[in-house]
């Protein structure tokens, strides 16, 4: 799961075997560091735009900010790097793109998050037709995890169970959907026994690469330090699609699901 340097061979039996790997000090550290700094100087604007919070302690706190590459260069030119979609071409054979991106906070006291696949899920549209997650974007979706803060199981780190684990739900995305939550990627409580998680660990530098095929959960962060993370998902092009960024947000926009029911649940 840990590689401390990049030799591809390595990293692509892994990976194409258990759907993640975590690249120790990959990101030069300082980098992390100026990005920090940043994103807290803009706080309060964020807390304004494009954010969600959750209570702590009956307190308000940040808990997600969407789209943070289209409000901070630094974060663009980091998502857009060439160092990573060289790394996403070599472990995936595919031609990604960005579809997604987010930072998470998780403050002392924070909530973690219940075990689910992402894009594997049922939402109704503004007209209430009933779509299929992800997969009308493509057919191939691959997360980058990059932690701005040291992240462990004390503080709520990431767990993830490998690709394999999915097979015990199904062969496909419609057997798959099946034993989740209605309109929610979250497994059923019954299924949860199939999987193995495992955690993922990280410090300031470090990288997670993971495949929309593991699912995934996290931990309340029972320790006095945050955690900061930034998640970005890229996706392979496909040709009925010209941009699947624009069109994914558009529809999360107006998507009854919404309204309707919390897609995400915490522990």
């Amino acid at each position: 799961m840990y590689f401390k340097s990049i030799e591809y061979n390595r990293l692509n039996a892994f990976y194409n075997t258990n759907g993640f790997i975590v690249i120790k000090n990959f990101l030069d550290q300082s980098q992390i560091k100026n990005l920090k700094i940043k994103i807290n100087k803009k706080k309060k604007f964020f807390e304004k735009n494009f954010s969600y919070f959750e209570k702590i302690k009956k307190k308000q706190k940040l808990r997600r900010i969407e789209k943070i590459s289209e409000q901070l260069s630094d974060v663009n030119k980091l998502v857009n790097s060439k160092k990573i979609f060289n790394l996403l071409k070599k472990l995936t054979k595919k031609n990604n793109v960005l579809f997604k991106d987010k930072l998470n906070f998780k403050y002392p006291g924070g909530k973690g998050y219940v075990p689910h696949i992402d894009g594997h899920f049922y939402w109704r549209d503004k007209n209430n037709k009933i779509k299929r997650g992800w997969s009308i974007y493509s057919n191939s979706f691959t997360n980058v995890v990059i932690p701005l803060e040291k992240t462990d199981k004390d503080n709520g780190c990431l767990y993830l169970s490998s690709k394999r684990d999915l097979k015990k739900l199904g062969n496909n995305w419609s057997e798959v959907t099946k034993k989740l939550d209605k309109f929610t990627p979250n497994i059923k409580k019954k299924f949860l026994k199939r999987f193995k998680f495992f955690p993922a660990e990280l410090n300031a530098g470090d990288i997670l690469i993971f495949d929309w095929h593991c699912a995934h959960k996290s931990s309340n962060n029972n320790s006095k330090r945050s955690r900061m993370i930034f998640y970005a998902t890229y996706c392979s092009k496909i040709k009925n699609i010209k941009n699947a960024r624009k069109k994914y947000y558009h529809d999360k926009e107006f998507s009854r699901n919404n309204s309707l029911i919390k897609s995400l649940q915490f522990n």
